[in-house]
């Protein structure tokens, strides 16, 4: 057998739902040093969302109560109606998962939580969309165009910041989608959003196998039916057979991974930013 054989003989075809995605993405993240080195002696604050859901439950050994804020459903951006009474004023924000030293504790509002940071602590903010360049950013609902992950960007404070972000959120160009303003907009579909640029280390799948694996990952095709829709189609391919075999044992052991159902405000909701209030209004007559 030639070396050519040997190499094409250690691949695997794989393909992951979005919240599978999420659950690969959160092992990952467990077994990066800076992040181990954190949970030992350090803070890691975590935005709640779809993609940390799985975070929170391998760190806390439970599942979350309110796992969100905003949100994309068919009508469009929107929010947990969870999150409701906190976002009517950003800069008293408290939603956040704090493990200190590995322990889960109370957390402060954002303003004061983003001064308590310094080396060694780690954020963790899962984005709205990635680009080829590896660039990614998040939605802001938020009037001020800065929300919660804005303050967090803005800090001069000395701390990693880590992007989880799975690749059914690929887009053509971050930078072209940061020209988004709600108050260009004459209608949208749910909220209005600015969408913001974040800085830090972007994880998808593709690092997520180099981070557990040390195996190269790269797309073949995202969507799929029945369940597999925003699903991603890869190949991964490692030096060593047996790898390929404890590859497959755990993407076996990761698939059926799901988030539970989530509810939203009924329409129309109090959230008046929502270019489609008034309609939803005439709609209901």
């Amino acid at each position: 057998m030639t070396d050519t054989d040997k190499t094409e003989k250690n691949r695997i075809q794989v393909t992951l739902t979005p919240a599978e995605s999420k659950k690969l993405i959160s092992l990952a993240l467990l077994e990066k040093e800076n992040f181990k080195n954190a949970l030992r002696g350090g803070t890691i604050v975590i935005h709640p969302s779809s993609t940390t859901y799985f975070l929170y439950e391998l760190l806390a050994g439970k599942s979350p109560e309110v796992w969100v804020c905003g949100v994309i459903v068919p009508e469009g951006t929107c929010i947990n109606e969870a999150m409701l009474p906190e976002i009517s004023e950003i800069s008293k924000f408290s939603q956040f998962w704090v493990f200190r030293k590995g322990k889960l504790v109370e957390s402060p509002p954002v303003d004061s939580l983003v001064e308590e940071l310094d080396e060694g602590d780690i954020y963790v903010k899962a984005a709205n969309a990635v680009d080829n360049e590896g660039n990614a950013g998040v939605l802001i609902g938020a009037p001020d165009a800065k929300g919660t992950a804005g303050r967090f960007m803005e800090s001069k404070r000395n701390f990693d910041t880590i992007i989880p972000v799975g690749l059914e959120k690929l887009i053509p160009s971050v930078e072209e989608a940061t020209k988004a303003n709600p108050k260009k907009l004459k209608y949208s579909m749910g909220m209005p959003v600015y969408f913001r640029k974040l800085e830090g280390e972007v994880v998808t799948e593709i690092e997520a196998f180099r981070i557990l694996f040390n195996s190269k990952a790269y797309p073949l095709a995202c969507g799929g039916l029945s369940g597999a829709e925003g699903s991603v189609t890869l190949v991964v391919e490692s030096e060593r057979a047996e790898k390929i075999e404890e590859i497959k044992d755990f993407v076996l052991g990761i698939k059926g991974a799901a988030i539970p159902p989530l509810k939203t405000p009924e329409c129309p909701c109090s959230w008046k930013t929502c270019s489609l209030y008034d309609a939803k209004l005439i709609l209901r007559r």
